[in-house]
């Protein structure tokens, strides 16, 4: 929400929000294909899938990540990037605080407790437009608060327009990857072992499912009995290109049956918002910018300000943020540079309504700081700053 304070011009991407993964039920959406992976519930819990693969060599898949509760249990995949940051899909953890989540690197074999490294995440970020699987923008990322160094681990790259001319292209083929069932229509139980399909792909949407299907996905076609299903979701659908392992898309939605075409949602449609979130590239780095990660806490309706109030010096160029706040709260970011009479005023702004806000600015030299101002709510923050 808009600070009562300055009315400036958004500048950068407003606020990130966790929305329900259950269609609205209206008439367009009454026979919507449900999310292939969506909260748990201790009734009913749903279970992880690859329906017609094989199982995944050791190391095979490097950039496959399991997502799991604080007790262990995997219910999602994810995409190791970099040593800190993990794609996955934002159905994946609506609703989820970052505490409640654990990431598992290197691991074939779930029940081998010597495999693997198990980190905590520090703060989640969905893509602001997102409100369910079925509507699209199904893509958040994870930054994990202590760094993978697992050998058995290694990041996937991000598709360039040119990759992604190559690799996602109809008649081609990807792998998706998960841990799970080996049948379709929920006829077998979990498997220990990361499992592997290769399915043609198709860059045109309506190929699963019509006008229906959103925009920035791909098809993944079911094709001689092969498809990806529950906890398989927020997992990889990669291929190889020059010798590296590029993810293409992030399993979304699909039939209940898992005995169907596939949406996927397409990376390459998002590399904007990964880097203004991550500082990745789509040639894997990070930018070149030096990384802080600041902390605090803030009260309703005042402001913290990082690094402090007397803020930085700035030579000039690109300023990027992204705040995290608690659940449920609503807190804006702002960009602050002293001015020559010794105010402070505001150059940038996003003033979204969840706790969820980043900043893309380019700057001039000069003295800034970052206010973090809290229109509703209380609590504690991260505040990564890229320079």
């Amino acid at each position: 929400m808009k600070r009562t304070l300055l009315c400036l011009p958004l500048i950068a991407a407003a606020a990130l929000t966790a929305c329900g993964n259950t269609p609205a039920a209206n008439a367009d959406l009454a026979n919507a294909p449900t999310p292939v992976r969506g909260e748990k519930t201790a009734s009913a819990p749903l279970q992880p899938l690859i329906v017609g693969g094989t199982i995944s060599a050791r190391g095979a898949r490097p950039y496959q990540v399991a997502m799991t509760d604080t007790s262990g249990f995997q219910y999602c995949g994810g995409t190791l990037l970099s040593s800190t940051w993990v794609l996955t899909a934002a159905h994946c953890v609506k609703g989820s605080t970052a505490s409640s989540v654990r990431i598992r690197a290197g691991v074939n074999k779930l029940s081998d407790s010597t495999q693997g490294q198990t980190v905590g995440v520090s703060s989640i970020t969905i893509h602001p437009s997102y409100r369910d699987a079925t509507y699209g923008y199904d893509i958040a990322l994870l930054r994990l608060s202590t760094a993978v160094t697992n050998t058995y681990a290694a990041p996937a790259k991000l598709p360039s327009n040119a990759v992604e001319a190559v690799l996602d292209v109809k008649g081609k083929y990807a792998v998706v990857s998960g841990w799970g069932l080996t049948q379709g229509n929920n006829n077998n139980t979990a498997s220990n072992d990361l499992r592997e399909v290769s399915i043609p792909i198709t860059p045109n949407p309506a190929t699963c499912g019509g006008s229906s299907v959103p925009g920035n996905t791909i098809c993944g076609e079911y094709y001689q009995g092969k498809d990806s299903c529950n906890g398989d979701s927020g997992g990889p659908l990669a291929q190889t290109y020059n010798g590296n392992f590029y993810v293409l898309g992030i399993v979304s939605y699909g039939p209940s049956a898992c005995t169907g075409n596939g949406t996927y949602t397409r990376v390459n449609g998002y590399l904007s918002w990964i880097q203004q979130v991550s500082g990745i590239t789509a040639d894997g780095s990070t930018g070149g910018g030096t990384v802080t990660n600041y902390s605090g806490s803030v009260s309703s309706r005042s402001s913290s300000y990082k690094p402090g109030s007397t803020g930085f010096s700035y030579s000039g160029g690109t300023l990027k943020a992204s705040l995290t706040g608690p659940s449920g709260t609503d807190f804006d970011l702002y960009l602050q540079k002293l001015s020559s009479t010794g105010t402070w005023t505001d150059v940038a702004s996003s003033e979204g309504g969840t706790s969820s806000e980043s900043i893309n600015y380019a700057a001039t030299s000069g003295t800034y700081r970052w206010e973090v101002y809290a229109y509703s709510g209380s609590g504690s923050y991260t505040l990564t700053e890229t320079k």
